[in-house]
């Protein structure tokens, strides 16, 4: 009798390792950051970066500078709280008619990176509608 028990149990741990490594390939692609240079701290948790989109109501469009007057939430990955402050607007990021359509109120979502010494709008999108 014993021995049907542990040949049970045997296949039992046998089913189941298989079916963890069996799931494995598939959890990496669901947390792979493909095209992304994220690092992870010793928390495991991914470091702050520039791929980070940030929160942010726009207070000023400056079309001659191409530039946009935020409120935004912490850019992280600039070491910088949130704030209302202005941002130039990297090269090709809206034409000039998505410019004009901009308006103070709209509601968006950035990445920022430091382009030669100056935190600069690098993408931009609206921000998805709220309920």
């Amino acid at each position: 009798m014993n021995r049907i028990h542990t040949t049970s149990f045997v296949l039992v741990v046998a089913l189941a390792v298989a079916v963890g490594v069996a799931a494995l390939p598939a959890r990496a692609q669901e947390h792979s950051h493909e095209g992304h240079d994220q690092q992870t701290g010793a928390t495991g948790a991914a470091a702050p970066s520039s791929q980070d989109w940030i929160a942010a109501e726009v207070r000023r469009v400056d079309i001659p500078q191409q530039k946009l007057t935020l409120k935004h939430g912490d850019i992280r990955h600039l070491d910088m709280p949130g704030m209302t402050m202005p941002f130039k607007l990297a090269p090709g990021v809206v034409s000039a008619a998505q410019l004009t359509a901009i308006k103070a109120g709209d509601k968006v979502e950035v990445r920022i990176e430091s382009r030669d010494g100056a935190p600069t709008i690098v993408e931009l999108r609206p921000a998805p509608a709220r309920n």
